[in-house]
């Protein structure tokens, strides 16, 4: 059991790195976010989108292309037995200024539910965590991209060169981000944001499309006054009561039988057991004559009597138990004088 939540606790890990994505860059930063430096560069926001917390360490962010990095992969792999992990360090050694691996050691490093951190395309990882060794190029296409430690690319997304100074290249809604897998880059699904009103805001480590829920918008549509919904929700509660009911009671019938066998079972050895002792005792002449000389002292212990009892009236003296008379306290004579 401790295996299997081992298994299941990485399975999660990983499913949920791949929740992440690349949410919003600027590649020109002359007046916008800066860093705790005061320094102002391009910048790269990446969003949790799981409702779990999710480390991003020794993750990679590169811009390097994809095809670069799949080729490599397959030409060292026919060389070597190497993880892939092993081969995006080497590739991290051997283009230290366009692959980056997320350092540990940073608590930053631990992305909460629905939020994001910001790193920094200044080129001076000596900075700090959040800082890129890499620079963007203004006038043109630059291309991002985010891997996870096992060699899966998580997100990525090219940059558009026409990108003006000062605006941000940010995802379009919530309905944009494809979660569990899909790396497809659409245009369609970002847009320009240049702070002139809310859906076009710049907003670096807040997200910045508005969430997209077509259920409830369904919802309010079809219930609004919300008695689907309450009927939906009741149904589901005692729809569960009424399992865990079934599930208790043939439970109990299945104990119950059980103990009902183990009765019988003792039951059955209990009465085996003295039909065995007698046959035994039946088969020992010595318990039988000890038997049999017990009850012959038993009934011959005293003679026999006649059973009948028999009064003397003849004899003068009486006991006092014989004459109630002689118990009376007998009171002195008075004679009167005359």
């Amino acid at each position: 059991m401790t295996l299997i939540a081992v298994v299941a606790a990485i399975t999660a890990n990983a499913q949920g790195r791949m929740d992440l994505r690349i949410n919003e860059v600027m590649v020109q930063n002359d007046s916008n976010y800066v860093d705790q430096y005061d320094h102002r560069a391009g910048w790269i926001e990446i969003f949790n989108a799981s409702h779990g917390t999710n480390g991003i360490e020794k993750m990679f962010i590169t811009t390097l292309k994809p095809n670069f990095i799949q080729d490599y992969f397959k030409a060292e792999e026919q060389k070597s037995n190497k993880k892939r992990n092993q081969l995006l360090q080497e590739l991290r050694d051997s283009h230290p200024g366009e692959v980056f691996e997320i350092p540990r050691g940073d608590v930053a490093t631990k992305v909460k539910p629905r939020s994001h951190v910001v790193f920094f395309a200044d080129g001076n990882i000596e900075a700090g965590t959040f800082h890129l060794p890499f620079t963007m190029k203004a006038g043109q296409e630059n291309y991002i991209a985010l891997y996870d430690v096992n060699g899966d690319l998580v997100d990525e997304v090219t940059v558009p060169a026409t990108l003006p100074a000062d605006q941000s290249f940010a995802r379009c809604s919530e309905d944009s981000i494809d979660l569990h897998g899909s790396h497809n880059f659409e245009s369609k699904l970002w847009q320009v944001c240049d702070g002139s009103s809310e859906a076009k805001a710049i907003t670096p480590a807040k997200f910045n499309a508005r969430p997209i829920n077509n259920n409830i918008d369904m919802f309010k549509k079809d219930d609004p006054s919300g008695i689907l919904l309450t009927l939906m929700s009741m149904g589901v509660v005692f729809s569960a009561l009424l399992m865990l009911y079934i599930l208790f009671k043939l439970f109990g019938k299945a104990f119950t039988a059980k103990d009902k066998k183990k009765d019988d079972e003792v039951v059955d050895k209990a009465v085996e057991e003295p039909t065995t002792d007698a046959a035994q005792e039946g088969s020992n002449d010595e318990a039988i004559a000890a038997i049999c000389m017990a009850l012959y002292q038993h009934l011959n212990a005293h003679d026999e009597e006649s059973g009948v009892l028999t009064f003397d009236h003849t004899h003068e003296q009486h006991s006092a138990w014989g004459s109630k008379g002689n118990l009376l306290l007998r009171m002195p004579e008075h004679h009167s004088k005359h």
